[in-house]
């Protein structure tokens, strides 16, 4: 059986690599889901429940609390930070008919943000429950918001596909659109929950990290991370940054035809700024996505891209990405980093700290990931399109991963367990060199006295052992600063720009072996004279450190070590304007401060 079920999901792989996207079928993308394996409620500590780990086509599992230590390196995690309104809004006729009205979109005004703020009139495209009672007369409902007293009504207008435009009125100026959906809406937790909406889905059907009220679904792969595993990434030196798209509910719309082709997306409204992008870009190109909606976001970045590549005078509303624009035929599609910068570049041009758009894009097999290298993401909906957003992922392999998790009782859906997916090609980064864990290092006290020993991994785990580093600050004839990029393999701070030596005192070792031998290792450099500034002590979530620090002005030949990805000279100027954008090291931020100071008390 074992055997069957290989040779059927590598089958299944081989057509999704070959046919047209378009003529995808959707009956091959079927798996049994008993009612009993999805998950009606969450589990009492979000982070405890299981995590499926998708590896180089090998599957393992764990715990959620896990996933910090099973990432790469350094890597950029992406957050859609959007928040579930309480969009279910019902009326109730005379004759007792009760009439569901589902706020799906703003229309007028047709920005979130400022429709929440309205006082009188609001339009909304919204889907309309027990819709052949309604006649077409004004519903109403009346209600107390804040203390005061006012009467919502509710006229159907113009029908669009399967939804309708509807605009409410209400006789209250003090009371805001939000206001009335804040006391008055019920929060719509998924059709397939099968159940009715509880107190406790206003709290567990809600992120963390929710902020931005618009969306009609949670993206439910974020339902797992609690602030220990946030604070656990950051400790890893994983950074997080967080993008915007109000999920609709076509996130639980069925495919209905047969062929994916006949299948509409709808259109989800994306906000990103600007700092989201030049991260990004200093991550070469690269992210993980947690969650199908930052999939969805991330990628749709690259395409409007690649647009304005191709159309450098496109407005932000026609940056839109349509259903099928990723698999336009006869392109020369950029590199990722084109396509970022272009964004970049377009946001200068503008003068916009953010980039508001829309997206339609549909990730089926035959899909080329342009950003994402990894997903967090939980366990989707047979036929669906987010089942062939993953399927395009592992490159048709989706079935392994279903397979093992109905066969290892993982629980499924929006409060169901999670999975990690990683690509083969961020796979191979755990491959690369690693910091000795075994390394002995000198334990000290805030004056530099030796008071015993640990190791490295010890020294790094979070303990806050103080133990001695040493810093040289090189400077050019012109006043620049040589700074290094520190690996993307190191444990601490991966692929950021920090001081042009920084190292750790061996056991045994004085300040002065110590700092000689750094500069020998990581920039080639015997022959230079060290001036010492300061110390002082240096504090993270990770480590604690007694900071030796040193200058020199040295223009003779730099060769750096396979230890550090390379050096160059940057001006002070450059430097003031990367602090505080991720750029540079924390360390290095304040330390750089305290150097600039004592320079200028010196002289």
């Amino acid at each position: 059986m074992q055997l069957y079920s290989l040779l059927l999901s590598r089958i299944c792989q081989y057509i999704s690599m070959e046919q047209d996207p378009r003529h995808i079928r959707i009956s091959d993308y079927n798996y049994p889901l008993p009612d009993e394996r999805i998950a009606k409620f969450p589990l009492a500590e979000r982070d405890q429940s299981k995590l499926l780990i998708y590896r180089k086509g090998v599957v393992t599992q764990d715990r959620f609390t896990s996933l910090p230590s099973l990432l790469p390196k350094g890597p950029l995690m992406v957050f859609n930070n959007t928040k579930v309104i309480q969009a279910r809004l019902h009326f109730r006729k005379e004759t007792g008919a009760v009439i569901e009205v589902f706020c799906l979109e703003p229309i007028l005004p047709n920005d979130y943000a400022l429709n929440f703020q309205q006082t009188a009139h609001s339009a909304w495209l919204c889907m309309v429950g027990n819709l052949k009672k309604w006649k077409g007369e004004t519903l109403k409902r009346e209600m107390t918001v804040k203390g005061q007293t006012l009467t919502l009504t509710a006229k159907r207008g113009e029908c669009r596909g399967t939804s309708h435009w509807i605009d409410f009125e209400w006789d209250n100026s003090d009371v805001t659109f939000a206001d009335i959906l804040e006391v008055f809406g019920e929060l719509p937790i998924p059709p397939y929950l099968n159940r009715d909406t509880q107190e406790s889905d206003k709290r567990t059907y809600q992120t963390v990290y929710s902020k931005i009220k618009g969306s009609v679904a949670a993206p439910t792969a974020g339902l797992h991370f609690t602030p220990r595993v946030l604070e656990a990434l950051g400790e890893a030196g994983i950074e997080k940054e967080e993008v915007t798209l109000h999920v609709g509910a076509g996130t639980f719309k069925p495919v209905k035809s047969e062929e994916i082709e006949g299948h509409d997306m709808h259109t989800e409204y994306i906000s990103v700024n600007r700092s989201t992008i030049e991260k990004l870009i200093a991550h070469g190109g690269e992210a993980i996505a947690v969650g199908t909606t930052s999939v969805r976001t991330l990628e749709s970045l690259y395409h409007m891209g690649a647009s304005l590549l191709q159309h450098p005078e496109l407005t932000e509303e026609q940056l839109h990405v349509t259903q099928w624009q990723p698999y336009q035929e006869g392109i020369e599609w950029p590199a990722t980093i084109d396509a970022l910068q272009a964004l970049l570049d377009y946001l200068n041009k503008h003068r916009l700290e953010t980039l508001h758009s829309s997206t339609q894009i549909i990730i089926v097999p035959g899909y080329e990931y342009r950003i994402v290298k990894a997903i967090v993401t939980n366990f989707h909906q047979p036929q669906s399109t987010l089942l062939l957003l993953v399927s395009a992922f592992v490159k048709g392999d989706w079935r392994t991963i279903y397979d093992y998790a109905l066969a290892n009782d993982f629980r499924f859906l929006s409060y169901g367990d999670s999975s990690l997916l990683i690509s083969s090609e961020y796979s191979e980064k755990e491959n690369t060199p690693c910091d000795n864990n075994n390394e002995m290092f000198p334990l000290v006290d805030e004056e530099g006295n030796i008071l015993g020993a640990a190791t490295r991994g010890e020294c790094h785990n979070g303990s806050r052992l103080l133990h001695p580093v040493v810093h040289l600050h090189v400077f050019n004839k012109q006043g620049e600063l040589y700074l290094q990029k520190r690996p993307m393999w190191k444990d601490i701070q991966p692929g950021k720009w920090d001081t042009a030596v920084g190292g750790h005192m061996d056991l045994g070792e004085s300040v002065e072996m110590a700092l000689k031998r750094e500069v020998r290792e990581e920039l080639g450099i015997t022959d230079f004279t060290p001036e010492e500034l300061m110390h002082y002590v240096f504090d993270s979530v990770r480590e604690r450190e007694l900071v030796f620090v040193y200058k020199t002005v040295y223009d003779g030949p730099i060769t750096p070590s396979e230890e550090t990805d390379g050096g160059r000279f940057w001006s002070m100027e450059e430097i003031k304007k990367s602090i505080g954008k991720g750029i540079l090291t924390p360390n290095f931020e304040t330390e750089i401060q305290k150097v600039v100071e004592e320079l200028r008390i010196n002289n």
